[in-house]
Order: structure tokens, then sequence, then C-alpha cells
């Protein structure tokens, strides 16, 4: 199986795996994460990010979960063999959620980013169409 590694600036990516933990149940084989410290250098940080996905890494790979593209954690994957991982940014829970429905080591990012890109949606808009649909149903028919 594939795994997923959340890394993140802080507890974000700790705080999406023990959300992840509701909706999947307290045991996620092959899923974890690595923040980095406020107080944490960069070369620490990439010493800790190379010894958990090799530790995490059954024979087919990792996919690592970025809080931010450019931020450190992001930058620290460049070090990384990249034979064993495959790298995404923008992290967000349902991604998180939607990867580990559906990991696979050869499934494509691409394809799951554009999918993945249609849970952002703004939901006062959405709220304010259906109302006023709903009004339009109401209307009486001019006579």
């Amino acid at each position: 199986m594939v795994s997923v590694l959340l890394i993140s600036h802080g507890i974000l990516a700790d705080g999406m795996r023990e959300t992840a933990k509701v909706f999947f149940g307290p045991e996620i084989d092959g899923f974890d994460s690595l923040c980095l410290e406020t107080t944490e250098t960069a070369e620490s940080y990439r010493d800790k990010l190379i010894a958990k996905v090799d530790e995490m890494d059954q024979g087919e790979g990792v996919i690592i979960v970025c809080d931010l593209l450019g931020g450190t954690p992001c930058n620290q994957c460049v070090f990384l063999d990249q034979s064993k991982v495959k790298v995404i940014t923008g992290m967000s829970l349902p991604m998180v959620m939607e990867l580990l429905a559906m990991r696979s080591p050869d499934m494509d990012l691409d394809e799951f980013v554009e999918t993945i890109k249609g849970s952002i949606v703004n939901f006062s808009r959405m709220l304010e169409e259906k109302k006023a649909k709903k009004r339009e149903r109401r209307r009486p028919a001019a006579e």
C-alpha cells in the first residue's frame, strides 16, 4: 500500500491526521504526520522527514501532502528520493480524506488535484442561489 504523510508548519498536519481518524477510525495504516516546530531548523526537519519517509515506505512509495507551496516543509521534499515520493501541496481536509479513500501507487496526482478542486466552494453564494431558485418556484404564475 502507498503511504500518506502530511507535513506542515505548526500542528496543522497533526490536526488533519487526528480529524481523519474521526472518519476512518483510530488506526489508519500507512498514514502519519510530521510538523515543523517553530524552534526547528530546516536541516533538522529535513533529517526527520527523510527518516519518516524511509520508515513509512512499504515498497509502494509515499504520497506527501504539504500545507504550503514554497514553505520549509515542502521545500525539504527536494532532498527526498524522488523515486519513492509524490508531493502535492495545498492541504485541506477534503483532500486528505479523498486521498486516503483512493490512494494507490499508480494514481494520477494531476487528475486527483483537478478532482479535489471541486471541494472548494463559495458556500454563501451557493445558499443564495438555492434561496433564489426556491423563491422563483413559489411565485404564482402570471395570469
